[in-house]
């Protein structure tokens, strides 16, 4: 029966993207660990005063892990469409076709702005589910599929096979390559990326949401055209992890680089949204 409700959970993932997790949660908190390296002392203690003495690694995954949960029931099942936006060939954010109950473009900048300019009209409760929130969408933003088209569902009708097995291209870029990658837990993962150029680091904090979750459409593109010219149906195994291990490692770098400016503004107050 065990077998049977966890076969039924993971159909049910591959059929609606809204309940597909981005990165896996190995690679949120990857995104996490990154940012969380590099904040300043008085942001670590004021997350660590509003977590209540938890880490945002700890936290990544909460905006997943919430779905079928009071939380989920009692409002936050309207943020849904917040962890992905999907832009079909030819257009931009700015022409796509917008999701009448967000994305995680305009899910951050609302985020971000209530977290800064109305900080003060918040409730701890708020200002703490806000906060995760924050954390996790700045890694689904960075997920290729997360920018995915809007005409496969970010990759979820794209059929592929991963080493043999039935999947889809979204599956494959929520968890399947960050595991198959790498044999690393994300303290691993953390180590070995976070030793980047300090300029690519600081020319990524001086994005936007919307220069990054652009990036990330770019990234897209290249496994679309990858996958497409494979044929129907095609099998991913040791070659696309190779050939697409730098974009993998270079979106979780991303990801944590661009939340590091973002969780430093919440806590001094910035009256900046990353728009």
């Amino acid at each position: 029966m065990k077998r049977l409700a966890i076969s039924i959970v993971c159909i049910l993932m591959l059929l609606d993207p809204t309940n597909a997790f981005a990165w896996g949660a190995k690679g949120h908190d990857v995104v996490a660990a990154i940012a969380e390296q590099h904040l300043t002392p008085k942001a670590k203690r004021k997350i660590n005063k509003l977590l209540d003495g938890r880490s945002i690694v700890y936290y990544s995954s909460w905006m997943d892990n919430i779905q079928n949960s009071p939380y989920w029931e009692n409002g936050y099942n309207k943020t849904k469409t917040w962890h992905y936006a999907n832009v079909d060939k030819g257009l931009t954010y700015q022409t796509m076709q917008k999701n009448e109950s967000g994305d995680v473009v305009n899910g951050l900048d609302f985020l971000t702005k209530q977290m800064t300019e109305n900080y003060d009209n918040l409730t701890d409760s708020m200002r703490v589910d806000y906060l995760k929130m924050i954390v996790h969408m700045v890694g689904d933003m960075h997920c290729p599929m997360h920018a995915g088209r809007l005409s496969d569902r970010g990759g979820n009708n794209v059929r592929v096979k991963w080493f043999g097995q039935r999947s889809s291209l979204h599956s494959v870029w929520d968890s399947k390559i960050v595991e198959s990658a790498r044999r690393w837990g994300y303290k691993e993962w953390t180590e070995h990326l976070d030793r980047a150029d300090k300029k690519f680091k600081k020319s990524v904090m001086r994005g936007t949401y919307q220069e990054w979750f652009k990036e990330t459409v770019n990234g897209a593109a290249s496994i679309y055209e990858y996958v497409e010219s494979l044929g129907e149906e095609p099998n991913l195994s040791y070659q696309f992890v190779y050939d697409f291990f730098p974009v993998l490692e270079e979106q979780l770098l991303h990801g944590g680089s661009a939340s590091i400016p973002v969780h430093q503004a919440l806590f001094y107050r910035f009256r900046h949204c990353r728009q």
